[in-house]
């Protein structure tokens, strides 16, 4: 790419992983556990970081000290119902990692490797790796955010670590039945937590074109709005401003703060209908085995906190 600066120190990566894993059966195979506990040590990560586009370049790959990656995998298999023509198996997931910056080197108190100046991800020693900064609320000592003369949010004079991006943890259920030759499989995968950054949520916040913008969360755009906070002097908040106010010149929807959302989601996986043709049909051609399948990704999707 063009605007993309090779880096001649670029170092090669070394992984490190320690891992204690467990699989048992029980009852005739009709129940399966699968364990892993793992560690892994990544020295001299590679990862593209931006450049200032007055160098002439957008961005480089460079080498992050030390990342850690610490996490549990857990897989269970139950086997409900097995009989000569119908069976049906449920296979259970649930995976945890948890990703922390060890060092940077070379003395780095932090590094960003992807977004605009002063908002994206970023490498910081003792943190969980791609932790989201951005301009959020100024606050007092009790966390309260502050509100200016005007009556609007003051914002924080440097970034500021708003969220996570990494899950709680992740899991799946697959449910697979079959009769005779039909097979019928779905999948439901759940993700749990993480912060996650919409420009595009908070545009279409402001501008009023979501659903979640009205009376139900107290924000009705008919009236005037008084943003929850305290003066300067400690009082509550009780300066009134207009929607147009609350939507387009304030740091409620349209600074980085207002656009953190929890990554929560749960959506319908895969979908797999087929059928295998019997023996006796398939013997009469030139094939070992004839099956026809029809199947969907991503049919269906729901982010609990997402406008």
């Amino acid at each position: 790419m063009a605007d993309f600066l090779g880096n001649p120190n670029l170092k090669p990566e070394l992984h490190t992983e320690y891992e204690l894993g467990i699989e048992s059966k029980f009852f005739n195979n009709r129940i399966g556990i699968d364990l892993t506990v793992y560690r892994r040590n990544t020295s001299d990560l590679i990862t593209n970081s931006p450049l200032d586009p007055t160098t002439g370049y957008s961005s480089t790959a460079i080498n992050i000290g030390q990342i850690r990656n610490e996490g549990i995998e857990l897989s269970a298999t139950i086997r409900p119902v097995a009989s000569a023509n119908f069976n049906w198996d449920i296979t259970l997931n649930y995976g945890r990692n948890v990703p922390k910056v060890i060092d940077l080197g070379a003395d780095l108190d932090e590094v960003q490797y992807t977004g605009f100046v002063g908002l994206g991800n970023f490498a910081i020693p003792g943190k969980p790796f791609g932790i989201i900064k951005g301009i959020g609320y100024r606050r007092n000592e009790q966390g309260v955010p502050l509100v200016d003369g005007g009556g609007y949010l003051v914002a924080t004079a440097e970034p500021i670590i708003l969220g996570d991006p990494n899950p709680a943890f992740l899991s799946s259920i697959i449910n697979g039945f079959s009769y005779k030759g039909f097979s019928f499989d779905f999948m439901i995968s759940y993700r749990h937590g993480g912060a996650s950054y919409s420009s595009t949520a908070g545009a279409l916040m402001g501008r009023g074109l979501t659903e979640d913008t009205g009376l139900s969360n107290g924000y009705d755009r008919a009236q005037t709005f008084i943003f929850p906070g305290v003066k300067a002097d400690g009082t509550p908040n009780n300066i009134q401003v207009t929607a147009a106010d609350v939507g387009f010149n304030n740091l409620y929807f349209f600074g980085d703060e207002g656009r953190i959302y929890d990554g929560t989601t749960i959506r319908l996986q895969e979908v797999t209908l087929s059928y295998t043709l019997p023996q006796n049909v398939v013997s009469k051609t030139p094939f070992k085995g004839i099956s026809l399948a029809v199947s969907g990704n991503n049919l269906w999707y729901h982010a609990f906190n997402m406008p």
